[in-house]
C-alpha cells in the first residue's frame, strides 16, 4: 500500500501540481485502503462507516500540507463526528481516531473514563495529539491522556486524537506489506476505542 514514494507528492510546490498528484497517485490508494479498512472495522463490529477522501476544495492558493481519508458514520461528512483518519504529511503517515473542533462544537460526547481504560490497552508505541492541523504528538500514557482530556474539556478549540504516526525513514516503509499489516493490526486494536466513541454519539443526528 504505502511507500516512501508517496511522500514525493509534497515536493511539488504549486497548488495545481500538488493537487494533480494527490488526485492521481494518492486518492486511488486512499480509496483502496479505505475500502479495506471498512471491511476490517466491520469484522470488528463497526458497520455502516462511510469512506470520505479529502478533496481540498477550499484551497485556492497554498498547496495542502497533508492529505487523508476518513471513515465516519455520516454519509454527509466526517468532521462533525468521531472518525478514523489515515493520511500523509510530507514526513509521516498517520492513523488517528479523531474528535475534531467541528465535532466538539456539534456537541460530540467523549466518554473519557471509558476511553481511558481502552487507551491503556493500546500498543505501547501509540500516540496522542491535540490538533490535527499540527504534527506535534505525545506518547500515549495515562498522564498525557489526562492532560489532553482536561485540555479538550476546558479549551474551545481543543481536539482529541489517539493513534500512531509513522515517520518517513521508518524501516517499515521499505516493506509496504509489513507496513500495511501493521496499520491493519493497529486499526483493529483501535476499534473498541472508536466503537465506544460512536456508541456515545449514536443518539445524535448524523
Amino acid at each position: 500500500m504505502f511507500t516512501d514514494q508517496d511522500f514525493t507528492v509534497f515536493d511539488v510546490p504549486t497548488l495545481t501540481g500538488r493537487l494533480a498528484l494527490i488526485r492521481s497517485q494518492l486518492d486511488p490508494k486512499f480509496e483502496q485502503v479505505g475500502a479495506s479498512l471498512q471491511t476490517t472495522l466491520a469484522d470488528a463490529g463497526l458497520t455502516a462507516l462511510t469512506l470520505h477522501v479529502a478533496k481540498h476544495l477550499r484551497r485556492h492558493k497554498n498547496p495542502p500540507p497533508n492529505t487523508w481519508l476518513a471513515l465516519a458514520p455520516s454519509t454527509r461528512g466526517y468532521k462533525m463526528t468521531p472518525h478514523l483518519e489515515v493520511g500523509l504529511w510530507d514526513d509521516r503517515l498517520f492513523v488517528w481516531v479523531a474528535v475534531l473542533q467541528e465535532a466538539k462544537r456539534a456537541g460530540a460526547k467523549v466518554p473519557f473514563d471509558t476511553l481511558r481504560t481502552l487507551a491503556s490497552r493500546l500498543p505501547t508505541d501509540s500516540e496522542l495529539a491535540a490538533d490535527h492541523t499540527k504534527k506535534a504528538v505525545l506518547p500515549l500514557d495515562l498522564n498525557n491522556f489526562d492532560l489532553l482530556a482536561r485540555r479538550y474539556q476546558t479549551q474551545t478549540k481543543a481536539e482529541f486524537l489517539v493513534g500512531k504516526t509513522y515517520l518517513r525513514g521508518d524501516p517499515l516503509f521499505a516493506d509496504p506489506e509489513e507496513l500495511w499489516a501493521d496499520i491493519q493490526t493497529r486499526v483493529v486494536r483501535l476499534a473498541p476505542y472508536f466503537q465506544a466513541l460512536l456508541k456515545a454519539n449514536a443518539s445524535k443526528k448524523q
